[in-house]
């Protein structure tokens, strides 16, 4: 089994063959699909050409199917769930300012892995941290 990623609102699973896939919206965009690599600590991203956005902005990112916005208990941080090949649940929170790259593996309100060159911004949130 290869890790799997859910929506926290409605356990919808959100990886389809080789992609995540997430609804991403700012003020004056509907909205629009965009597909992340599922590879924690790989920011590439695959969008429609007309999905547009300008670096350091906040994006809303929503589950495809409720529509829940996936924000945190942080205001720049999104969140979904993974569970990993062996049956570990974990959240992975990351950054809703669109070019960020800052992911974290948590496991009980601790940082499991932390993942980006803007990770050091947010590690903090989330109390002691282990050595990486």
């Amino acid at each position: 089994m290869q890790n799997e990623y859910y929506c926290p609102h409605c356990k919808t699973p959100l990886k389809i063959d080789k992609h995540i896939i997430l609804t991403v919206k700012i003020e004056k965009y509907k909205g629009c699909l965009i597909l992340f690599e599922p590879k924690l600590g790989d920011f590439k991203i695959i969008k429609h050409k007309d999905c547009q956005f300008k670096e350091n902005i906040h994006v809303d990112f929503l589950c495809p199917v409720c529509h829940e916005n996936l924000s945190s208990q942080h205001e720049n941080l999104a969140e979904i769930l993974l569970v990993d090949s062996e049956g570990n649940e974990y959240e992975i929170w990351f950054s809703e300012i669109f070019g960020e790259q800052a992911t974290y593996k948590i496991k009980a309100g601790k940082v499991y892995n932390a993942y980006g060159e803007d990770q050091a911004k947010y590690v903090n949130h989330f109390g002691s941290c282990p050595e990486y």
